[in-house]
């Protein structure tokens, strides 16, 4: 029968562990693991929900930017621009798309910079108590001993 020859250095392995953790408050740390994951996955659902957000902008905009062009086309071959009439409201369109393409680019960065702020401040919000939780538990382990 042979026995384990590192049998001796796990038993020693053990007594540290449970001498190390022998007085921390496992059910706090615990509550504080779990805060900390519940922050995590709030924090990964508000991406995406920006995420999703930010896609129907984009799809809403493709979609008016289809049916403007279209528009745009339908009244330009019904009026060819060559007359200065026609030129000044081809010019008029052209604008309003880029007014509408600069406007777009500014909703979908306001957006985004709206979540990021939510988000980090959940996130420093949650750091904020854990590290409370910690300086609790270490006061704890300190009183005990």
């Amino acid at each position: 029968m042979s026995q384990n020859p590192f049998q001796s250095m796990q038993d020693m392995m053990k007594d540290m562990s449970q001498k190390m953790t022998g007085n921390m408050d496992k059910e706090s740390m615990m509550m504080s693991h779990r805060k900390n994951m519940e922050a995590l996955t709030e924090a990964n659902r508000m991406a995406v929900e920006v995420m999703k957000s930010i896609a129907q902008l984009q799809s809403q905009y493709v979609k008016q930017t289809f049916e403007d062009f279209s528009s745009i086309m339908k009244d330009t071959m019904a009026h060819p621009p060559a007359s200065k009439e026609a030129m000044t409201n081809h010019a008029g369109h052209v604008k309003s798309q880029m007014e509408k393409a600069m406007s777009h680019g500014s909703n979908v960065a306001q957006t985004l910079a709206n979540s990021q702020k939510e988000i980090f401040d959940l996130m420093h919000k949650r750091y904020s108590e854990g590290m409370g939780e910690m300086i609790d538990l270490r006061d704890k382990i300190k009183t005990k001993h």
